[in-house]
């Protein structure tokens, strides 16, 4: 009777054509770390989102979901990598980019169409752009060659969170599959998750607060910036090691809320 170290190398040669090293153990791999440029989120996430993958930034608009992903497109771009921005409501504002630090030169914008004004057509033409975004995106991942591929899904008035939440999880499956290949950074911006577990790390923006000052010489107050509250949801591989323990077979909490001030550009 053949040992089993004998069956082994038997099962494991006939299928080297298909799947190499069938039985073989295969370790875990911490993923390289692209940090955001902000230090209080870098350090709520340990050093920065993992490249080769899929992470979700959502809230409501105006809760700096926008602010965050600039100061991440800025810090690659200065780098020298590409990366493309999927605007599926077409309200990405390149000269505000560009005074943030982005280097449009190694951006690539794809546009969506501006929405109608007419309400009973609306929904149609959202499920339109939603759909084209997505293609979009496929055709970006697959490609490859972008350190960092965003897709913007738009606010409450473009694309509704209903709309996106129907988006089959298998497409976002793929899409993180295809972020690996690539080892691209996939970031998907939501107003309320919609990758669930396909999604490595989910980032939670709450609403912002704005912050006055007193105008020099003048009564009126004026607006300085904001102060942004975010929270981390840490689901896969080593990013779990970060929360705090929790019952097994329980989904893990979100930390607790990190504030970080952004000052707007007139005030600095």
């Amino acid at each position: 009777m053949p040992s089993t170290a004998a069956i082994r190398r038997q099962i494991e040669s006939s299928l080297a054509a298909r799947i190499p090293g069938a039985l073989s153990v295969r370790f875990h791999r911490d993923p390289e770390l692209v940090p955001t440029g902000i230090a209080e989120v870098d350090t709520l996430l340990q050093g920065g989102l993992p490249q080769g993958g899929l992470s979700e930034v959502t809230g409501p608009a105006c809760s700096g979901k926008t602010t965050l992903v600039s100061s991440l497109l800025a810090g690659v771009t200065r780098q020298g990598a590409a990366c493309a921005y999927v605007d599926a409501a077409d309200a990405f504002d390149p000269l505000s980019a560009a005074a943030l630090g982005i280097d449009l030169g190694r951006l690539l914008w794809v546009r969506g169409e501006r929405p109608l004004e007419r309400s009973a057509e609306r929904t149609r033409e959202s499920w339109a752009r939603l759909d084209q975004a997505l293609r979009a995106t496929d055709l970006l991942l697959s490609a490859g060659g972008f350190r960092i591929i965003v897709l913007d899904t738009g606010g409450a008035m473009d694309i509704g969170a209903e709309q996106v939440r129907r988006v089959p999880l298998a497409s976002w499956y793929r899409y993180r599959l295809q972020a690996e290949k690539s080892q691209a950074l996939f970031l998907l911006l939501t107003q309320t998750p919609c990758a669930k577990s396909c999604a490595s790390v989910v980032l939670h923006c709450a609403e912002a607060k704005e912050r006055w000052e007193s105008a020099a010489g003048k009564g009126l107050p004026l607006l300085a910036g904001f102060e942004f509250n975010i929270s981390a949801d840490r689901k896969r591989g080593a990013l779990l090691e970060a929360i705090p323990s929790f019952p097994f077979g329980k989904k893990p909490v979100c930390a607790a809320e990190t504030p970080w001030k952004r000052t707007a550009l007139w005030a600095g």
